[in-house]
């Protein structure tokens, strides 16, 4: 892929008021969330964007269920109308907000505390309100959970850290059970589609519910699960991707499954590297990091720390590279130039 960017290969490029902590892509929408709490809409197809409002941030999680937008961010939760973008309402956690989920008229958030003396978290709660904020049961346990999925009836499950690892299913009937996994590591991410979650272990496993499915390694620090396959990152650069493995400079940052494309990019404390996965691994450059990636059935969104948002149609993208559209010497120019453009569409 020489002489292309990220840039290059993307539908359209467009731009938050600060690093990009959350994107999604639901719908015809995508939803992207920054560090000082900005969050946007844009039509996914188009580019245009529907609405920009601002909250306090950090932004770090992004649900949507019935046309409202759910927002976990700094300390609270917000939900926000999906067609005008105007708050609903905000409701206080305790401690840190981490993830929400929700799905008919339920709202899953989870808060955890962080003790400084000890460098670690020592507290975390789950939280259950309905769609207009009325608290309906909380729980507090030990553990702060790295992965949030449903259980299929109505209920969550959620990976866990130190000390009892495994996860927590917390159901209607059955209220907070926790259960062990194949590896007794803890969860450090963890993925889900249509079939069950898939979890990413401190010990460089991968686990579902019944089997281990990938051996001990480095820390998994990223993983994705598509429809035909599965992605691990981990935090000596190492990808695993069904029968594939591929190696970056530094640590996986993180990673995203489209159809049987693979992404993954790294960071090594200067460089950031971008790998695509398809029958052949493709490597591109960038000059931020990007923490944030989410797919669609047909593309994938990227978000990196200067607030940037990339958004590459599978087809587009496989078009561009074939054709070779940039040229290494001109991409520097075009890249400078689309630039501009993006200010002026953001004033």
């Amino acid at each position: 892929m020489t002489g292309l960017s990220l840039e290059a290969i993307s539908s359209y490029v467009r731009d938050l008021s600060s690093s990009c902590s959350a994107v999604r892509l639901i719908g015809d929408s995508l939803f992207a969330g920054s560090h000082d709490g900005s969050l946007v809409s844009w039509d996914s197809s188009s580019g245009v964007e529907n609405w920009r409002i601002s909250i306090a941030g950090p932004i770090s999680d992004i649900s949507l269920d019935s046309d409202i937008i759910y927002v976990t961010a700094s300390d609270s939760l917000h939900a926000v109308d999906q067609e005008e973008g105007s708050l609903l309402w905000s409701k206080q956690l305790e401690g840190a907000s981490d993830y929400v989920l929700a799905g008919d008229g339920i709202v899953w958030a989870t808060s955890s505390v962080y003790e400084l003396e000890v460098a670690d978290f020592i507290e975390a709660t789950i939280w259950k309100f309905d769609h207009s904020g009325n608290e309906l049961e909380r729980w507090v346990m030990a553990e702060r959970p790295w992965h949030i999925a449903s259980d299929g009836s109505g209920g969550i499950i959620l990976g866990l850290g130190r000390p009892r690892c495994g996860y927590v299913r917390v159901s209607p009937k059955l209220g907070l059970e926790h259960i062990q996994l194949p590896s007794n590591s803890p969860v450090t991410c963890g993925s889900v589609n249509d079939t069950e979650p898939i979890f990413g272990h401190a010990d460089g496993s991968v686990s579902t519910f019944e089997d281990s499915i990938l051996e001990e390694g480095s820390l998994v620090t990223s993983i994705a699960l598509g429809p035909y396959g599965w992605i691990s990152g981990h935090e000596d650069g190492s990808i695993s991707m069904k029968t594939k493995s591929e190696t970056l400079p530094g640590s996986i940052d993180c990673v995203e499954i489209v159809e049987t494309i693979g992404w993954a990019s790294s960071f090594d404390g200067m460089n950031v590297q971008i790998m695509i996965l398809g029958e052949e691994a493709n490597t591109i450059f960038h000059d931020s990091r990007l923490r944030q990636m989410d797919s669609s059935s047909n593309g994938i969104v990227l978000g990196d720390d200067q607030g940037r948002v990339y958004f590459v149609e599978s087809e587009i993208m496989q078009r561009r590279i074939n054709s070779q559209l940039e040229e290494p010497e001109n991409d520097s120019k075009n890249s400078d130039l689309r630039a501009r453009l993006r200010m002026l569409r953001n004033r």
